[in-house]
């Protein structure tokens, strides 16, 4: 899949189901007392997989919508199962350990990648309870699992694996006996988390660390499953590297987010708000800020707590400043070794400098990623680090696992690109701009969304336009409207007459800058019916300000420096007044500077005559920096109601916003929004 570049990002994410809660909550769902619905449910490959075995075990699992419905096992006692395990190792550990607390027999096998994973590590508690498990040559699948009479087993769990330890609890907990875990390093604790929320008898101590699990019957129950905290890292990581980015209701549970005390360590701006617990799992909301990270080490202690982070943690080290190193990686059950020579091939591919050694990687820092192609050989995680590499890079680029991170994590993509809009423009949009618009569309109720900027000048505006494409909708500033508009053959009603646009949505182009000068004039109160309005200048955005008054039945009058301008533009609007020259004794309603005089290279200059401005009752400014401008300085002194360039910027960004998310514009709303949007700015100054 094609990645372009982002830059001056502001994102807000639906992101996918934690895999990990789901898997545990289908298999406990599957032997607990009564009916299970596990709600928002990650529905990946690995998940499916699960499912099936499960359902071969006698489970009756359907899905409802965004809800798992599952109907326990009602008996396993001397049966047989053969149980294919497709990819998924936690599918393939889970299972060995409820069958071998069961009265039943499996073989659990799975595809070839599978087959060659070592699972030695399953075998030695299963057996000490009093299971059978034989393994083929070299500790692989297939697995062969018989069920027995087990006894209560204390175990000292010398490999960080989650999946082991719940391996284990299930075996006791089907067979109903006590079992005491021992950590020598802790793990991710969602199943102990689950087990107390059903029912189970189960206690960690607080001095030792032993858990404990105590004979139990678990009854079903509701189970609400939160955002999964390592792909949650994946947009966090994209808002260090790109701008601000917001991840809503992510798992925060402590055993899984180590890799934030690291990258703080880094200087990365993350803020952790709205914490709450959510069936036993606290959750909050993630905020991220672009970010000048500085390089780290990583000890072999630390990598055993960040397994599924290693790879995103590797993209931002490869643009800290200083040398990075990932130690302890050969002690990780990190799947095969070759996963770190894959990172260190990815980081390089975008072009970064990654070196690996036996066990570990070190990572020298450059100012900005490059782009290029990417093959990440199937691996989900690291694809999606690669994506987030990409996305920051200079020039973007592609990877080839669009089906693994589909697979695995089935709405990745989506959450990067859908309600993905940018900015065509010159220079990049300010703080204000961003923040404007992801307000706005937050108050439309968009739940998953991107908006982000293209730099024409950078690359010139064909390569620009045919990358913002690609995109749900885009925005275009000055001076590229009319170039735009030369390419576009759909056009809404203004931007037919004006030739112009700012803003194209599904190939449409639409001119909304006329419509936010009016809704900005109504807004502070002000009837356009019959007020006598001089616009100043006939560009693009004063046309399309002329068009929407007249439409507010306004009497319009323009000025232009160049009449011919204003006098061609009169033939298809024959209601338009035309001022050859502007006289002292002029007297206007509403004058409105639709020039960029007073800005840019033009700030300091003073358009209209002090005389005519003096002798309006509201003065309309479309330059937006400065904010106060000789215009409405002399407006202000005057005691005229002033409407800022800041308060069209923002009216505008809302009708474009509306035609973004297909929402039929009103002033009440854009008034509401407005006045919450100004609270919110004045509260952002007093926290900063």
């Amino acid at each position: 899949m094609k990645i372009h570049s982002k830059e001056n990002l502001y994102g807000e994410y639906v992101v996918p189901s934690d895999k990990s809660i789901t898997s545990r909550a289908i298999v406990l769902g599957s032997i607990a007392k009564g009916k299970t619905y596990v709600v928002n449910p990650l529905m990946g490959s690995d998940v499916l997989t699960l499912i099936s075995c499960m359902k071969k075990l006698g489970a009756k699992v359907k899905l409802k919508g965004r809800i798992l419905e599952i109907k326990s096992i009602k008996n396993l006692d001397g049966k047989f199962f053969k149980l294919d395990c497709g990819n998924s190792g936690t599918t393939l550990r889970f299972l060995c350990g409820l069958v071998a607390g069961s009265n039943c027999e499996a073989v659990l096998t799975g595809d070839k990648a599978l087959q060659q994973r070592e699972m030695r590590g399953i075998k030695d508690p299963l057996q000490e309870m009093g299971a059978t498990v034989s393994l083929n040559r070299g500790g692989r699948p297939p697995v062969h699992v018989t069920g027995a009479k087990l006894r209560p087993i204390d175990y000292l769990l010398k490999t960080a694996s989650s999946q082991i330890k719940s391996s284990i609890l299930l075996c006791a907990l089907q067979s109903g006996v006590k079992a005491d875990i021992h950590e020598e390093f802790p793990t991710r604790n969602h199943m102990e988390i689950l087990l107390k929320e059903m029912g189970a008898n189960i206690e960690k101590d607080s001095e030792t660390g032993i858990i404990t699990l105590f004979k139990s019957e678990i009854k079903g129950k509701r189970i609400f499953v939160c955002a999964d905290f390592s792909v949650a890292m994946n947009f966090v990581a994209l808002g260090l590297l790109c701008g601000h980015t917001v991840c809503r209701n992510v798992g925060i549970n402590p055993t899984r987010t180590e890799v934030l005390k690291i990258l703080k360590r880094m200087g990365a701006k993350i803020e952790i708000k709205n914490r709450r617990i959510l069936c036993g799992e606290p959750i909050a909301d993630i905020y991220a800020y672009k970010s000048k990270l500085i390089a780290t080490h990583v000890t072999g202690d630390e990598a055993l707590k960040i397994t599924d982070d290693i790879p995103i943690l590797a993209v931002l080290m490869g643009v800290a400043e200083g040398e990075s190193i990932i130690g302890g990686l050969g002690e990780v059950q990190y799947k095969d070794a070759d996963k770190i020579a894959i990172i260190a091939r990815m980081l390089n591919d975008v072009g970064g400098k990654c070196k690996k050694f036996d066990g570990g990687l070190v990572i020298n820092g450059v100012d900005r990623y490059e782009g290029g192609n990417v093959d990440a050989q199937g691996d989900s995680r690291i694809a999606m680090s690669a994506v987030i590499a990409l996305s920051s890079s200079k020039n973007g680029g592609e990877t080839e696992d669009d089906f693994s991170i589909n697979a695995d994590f089935p709405g990745f993509f989506e959450c990067l690109r859908e309600n993905s809009f940018v900015r065509l423009s010159a220079c990049p949009p300010n703080d204000d701009s961003n923040f404007m618009h992801s307000f706005i569309l937050s108050n439309l109720k968009l739940k998953n969304y991107t908006y982000s900027y293209l730099n024409v000048a950078e690359s010139g505006i064909k390569k620009r336009y045919a990358e913002a494409k690609d995109f749900d909708g885009f925005t275009v500033s000055n001076p590229y409207n009319a170039e735009v508009a030369r390419r576009i053959t759909k056009f809404g009603h203004v931007a037919k007459i004006v030739r112009s646009v700012d803003c194209v949505v599904d190939g449409i182009g639409y001119s909304t800058i006329g419509q936010a000068v009016a809704y900005a004039i109504k807004n502070r109160g002000v009837d356009l019916v019959g007020k006598r309005v001089l616009v100043y200048g006939c560009g693009s955005s004063a046309k399309s300000v002329i068009v929407s008054l007249l439409e507010e039945k306004a009497v319009v009058t323009v000025y232009n420096r160049t009449s011919k301008t204003s006098n061609e533009f009169k033939r298809k609007i024959l209601a338009l007044f035309v001022k050859e020259k502007l006289t002292d004794d002029l007297v206007y309603d509403i004058v409105i500077n639709a020039t960029p005089l007073g800005g840019g290279y033009h700030a300091g200059v003073m358009p209209i005559n002090k005389k005519i401005v003096e002798n309006c009752h509201a003065v309309i400014e479309l330059v937006s920096v400065p904010e106060n401008t000789e215009l409405v300085k002399t407006a202000k002194n005057a005691e005229i109601t002033v409407v800022t360039g800041k308060e069209i910027a923002f009216f505008n960004a809302y009708l474009a916003d509306c035609a973004f998310t297909e929402t039929d514009p009103s002033l009440e709303q854009a008034s509401q929004i407005y006045s919450e949007y100004i609270r919110s700015k004045y509260d952002k100054v007093k926290v900063d």
